[in-house]
């Protein structure tokens, strides 16, 4: 944009030379102005207007695919008008090592939400909000209070792609809500069982150890250990025992926590006496005995094993086999080697179980006998089969062209049969009447039907804009006639419209007419 300049500086004695410096000043602000905003109104939108502080909306996020983000002002959407401040390569800098373990919270990234409250001039979450803006991941487990209360697990869904957390309830004005994510199970031992009490419950089996740490909830409300207090625990029986009985209803919810001081660093060990140049642990470092390693963890054995074969040695026939595998059958002396198809048990050599042949055999073939345990001569079952003199023949069955379909000439002359009908209501003067568009078939006309309310007329067929066949007179009385000669109209590649053309027309009321046709395939 261009600066603003003074034009006539100290030269302000004449009203050309004042009028023009104004008329750049105009200009000047008229170009500072944004969607009908004026300069002034832009800065209101960025600045306290008492105390001239920032105001706006800046928000920031770390985006699991994007990085650090950051956005300004209001949005409706929760994925609109973030801007990249760094990548992920960027945050997360060089690979680090694995150096054991560090101190680390279970729940961690605390976010408390007041309902209704205004932020900087805003209202994030008015009353009856139900979504929440809330960064973690997939392997974390979200957990969130209302007032103080824990809410259960049904009570709301979370999203890592979209770094949502979502009530199943709308919020009252000046609700507290408090979102914790967990660190994953697999790090911190975190585990959330819920259980709904029946009348008079008092014993719960829950599985736990005396080195675990476990929270019990009632209603959402944290309830105190110890016998003098709300419940006590046995973990030899695998049991929590309230101090006294529950009322039907009660949710109870059970969270372990174990090892919560401890997390592991994920990253490699560079220390060379556990490590080789590539930064992989030697397999003598390995502590490993013998069947330890599954087969999956073997590079290529399992599809190794998968495509062997296998070999049975026994009097009776293998009864889960494969195809492939081989069996040598002690029942035979000698014992006969044989291999499985998929079907049956074949011979590995032939040539040893083909039947002896007599000219009878003539033109007969080779094939397995219906128990699959032999070989057998059999005459050649033509029964299904179609002979080429039957193709395109009376009583036989139609050919197939060079593109697998039915030739035209084997079809019927007929495809279908239908009614062309219209139904002029009111006054019926001379002139032609639309009764249909024929488009992409061959149509017959062979009949007409023509009735009027009153009055009388003559109607005849017009079609491709030619007066054809028979002129029909139309009164009150239904007349129905078949036409000296069928119309033909060929519509296979350009549309034909189809018509009647009414004259000597006589004081008509209402014209009702039927067309008889045929859609043919000539």
């Amino acid at each position: 944009m261009a600066r603003l300049k003074v034009l006539y500086p100290g030269n302000h004695t004449s009203s050309g030379n004042i009028g023009a410096d104004i008329e750049n000043v105009v200009r000047y602000l008229n170009s500072a102005e944004i969607a009908d905003n004026t300069l002034s109104e832009l800065l209101a939108k960025i600045f306290d207007t008492t105390t001239g502080k920032v105001k706006t909306l800046v928000e920031m996020r770390l985006d699991t695919t994007s990085g650090l983000q950051y956005r300004v002002g209001e949005y409706v959407s929760a994925t609109e008008g973030w801007n990249t401040l760094a990548t992920l390569t960027q945050v997360r800098g060089a690979s680090g090592s694995d150096v054991g373990t560090i101190g680390a919270p279970l729940f961690s990234a605390r976010a408390d939400h007041v309902i209704n409250l205004t932020i900087n001039g805003q209202i994030p979450y008015p009353t009856g909000s139900t979504v929440f803006t809330y960064q973690h991941d997939t392997a974390d487990a979200i957990v969130v209070y209302i007032n103080g209360a824990l809410q259960a697990t049904s009570t709301y869904t979370h999203s890592h792609t979209a770094d949502t957390v979502t009530l199943s309830s709308a919020t009252s004005a000046n609700d507290v809500v408090t979102i914790y994510k967990v660190q994953s199970a697999n790090d911190s031992g975190y585990n959330r069982t819920e259980v709904v009490a029946l009348a008079a419950q008092a014993v719960f089996p829950f599985v736990h150890t005396a080195d675990q740490s476990v929270l019990v909830y009632r209603n959402g409300i944290l309830q105190r250990p110890g016998g003098t207090n709300d419940y006590t625990q046995q973990p030899a029986n695998s049991t929590i025992t309230f101090t006294s009985a529950l009322t039907a209803g009660d949710l109870i919810t059970f969270i372990i926590v174990a090892d919560t001081a401890q997390v592991r660093v994920s990253g490699l060990m560079t220390e060379a006496k556990f490590t080789d140049t590539n930064g992989f642990i030697p397999f003598n470092k390995l502590s490993i005995v013998d069947d330890e390693i599954p087969q999956a963890k073997v590079n290529n054995l399992t599809g190794l094993l998968a495509n062997r074969g296998r070999i049975y040695v026994s009097a009776t026939q293998p009864t889960s086999a494969n195809a492939g595998d081989m069996w040598v059958d002690t029942a035979a002396s000698p014992n006969v080697l044989k291999f499985y198809n998929g079907t049956g048990w074949l011979l590995t050599s032939p040539d040893t179980g083909i039947p002896a042949f007599a000219t009878s055999n003539a033109l007969q073939f080779l094939r397995v006998n219906s128990t699959g345990g032999g070989l057998e001569f059999s005459d050649v079952d033509l029964s299904a089969l179609v002979t080429t003199t039957s193709i395109g023949a009376a009583n036989g069955v139609a050919g197939l062209d060079a593109f697998g379909k039915m030739p035209i000439a084997q079809l019927p002359s007929t495809f279908a049969t239908r009614s062309f009908y219209i139904n002029e209501l009111g006054s019926i003067t001379n002139g032609d009447y639309r009764i249909t568009r024929a488009f992409k078939q061959n149509v017959r006309l062979d009949a007409i039907a023509v009735k009027t309310t009153s009055g009388t007329c003559n109607v005849q067929l017009k079609a491709a804009g030619l007066n054809l066949g028979d002129i029909v007179a139309a009164s009150s009385t239904l007349t129905e006639q078949n036409l000296s000669n069928s119309i033909a109209v060929d519509a296979t590649t350009v549309s034909r419209e189809i018509a009647i053309t009414v004259t000597s027309a006589t004081a008509v009321t209402d014209l009702e007419v039927t067309v008889a046709a045929v859609i043919t395939n000539v």
